[in-house]
């Protein structure tokens, strides 16, 4: 890497909420420890020595008690902040505590602006409620469909060395495959809101307008329309070229994670996925904490 490129991670580091031993029988009871694992999750994150980092499903951000913060080790807010960064997370619109998180490095960048999407607004636009309040009974179950608490997280970073803006985007879609049309609709509100953020930080007075990195899960192939969506307007980080899988356990092993770019962003390199071979039965294992792997790229701005 050189001096100029900027290295950004997307890595769904499985949160501890979902970590159980039933839902993942083939992995060894004590690798699914929380303390075990997050310890594990967080030595394998500072190998990857990214500049920027996008997580999905991550829980125990602040101390607020959940199974992260249970364990005596820090929340994930002071870990990265021990490790050099600065950070933002969005949590899920639900009583479950996990969410997508953008980290940076505070020698390099900083926080300049940045906002919250909550993809259930998409149901509350579509469905308008009447005004007593409710939805026509007909269109109660439509709307329900689109309620599925996912988030995206905007956050825009300046770099100290040349005053380049960067919108970075760490984001999670929704995961089943039965809804294909609401994960279409959750990609179709993230590009909107992705360049509507761009459209008025330049309408604002700002010198540069912002590139856009967006990281994220998005539970979807190459060949599906989620993945068409946002190649309509961005570029796949791994040109097209995309790994035969991110996600790796014996019922189900695909592609679905991707970093995506917008003009003036050149990638450099991307990190290979490891040998399926070498793997095992699934994830996670003693040397890959989550069922995911990282998409890993080095980039450099025009």
């Amino acid at each position: 890497m050189t001096s100029s490129s900027v290295r950004v991670v997307t890595y769904n580091v499985l949160a501890n909420v979902y970590a159980k031993s039933a839902w993942f029988p083939w992995t060894e009871r004590a690798l699914m420890k929380a303390k075990s694992r997050l310890t594990r999750t967080r030595e394998y994150i500072r190998e990857l020595d990214a500049d920027v980092l996008c997580l999905q499903e991550l829980d125990g951000y602040d101390d607020d008690g959940s199974a992260v913060t249970s364990t005596s080790l820090p929340s994930w807010r002071s870990w990265l902040e021990s490790e050099g960064y600065d950070s933002r997370h969005v949590r899920r619109t639900n009583t479950k505590k996990d969410g997508s998180c953008v980290a940076w490095r505070r020698n390099a960048f900083t926080c300049v602006d940045h906002r919250a999407v909550s993809y259930n607004d998409i149901a509350h636009e579509m469905y308008s409620k009447s005004d007593n309040g409710d939805v026509d009974d007909e269109r109660s179950d439509e709307r329900e469909r689109y309620l599925r608490d996912c988030v995206a997280n905007l956050t825009v970073l300046k770099r100290m060395r040349d005053g380049a803006e960067v919108l970075v985007c760490s984001t999670h879609i929704f995961w089943d495959p039965q809804y294909s049309d609401v994960k279409v609709q959750q990609a179709k509100r993230l590009v909107e809101e992705c360049e509507r953020f761009v459209d008025e930080r330049a309408s604002a007075g700002s010198d540069v307008r912002p590139h856009v990195i967006i990281g994220g899960d998005f539970n979807s192939e190459p060949d599906s329309d989620v993945y068409r969506v946002m190649t309509a307007t961005f570029s796949s980080a791994s040109s097209g070229r995309e790994p035969a899988f991110t996600n790796v356990t014996p019922s189900f092993t695909a592609c679905i994670d991707y970093i995506f770019v917008s003009d003036g962003i050149t990638v450099t390199r991307v990190k290979e996925q490891p040998r399926r071979e070498t793997l095992g039965e699934g994830l996670p294992n003693e040397t890959h904490p989550s069922d995911h792997l990282p998409v890993v790229v080095d980039v450099s701005f025009e």
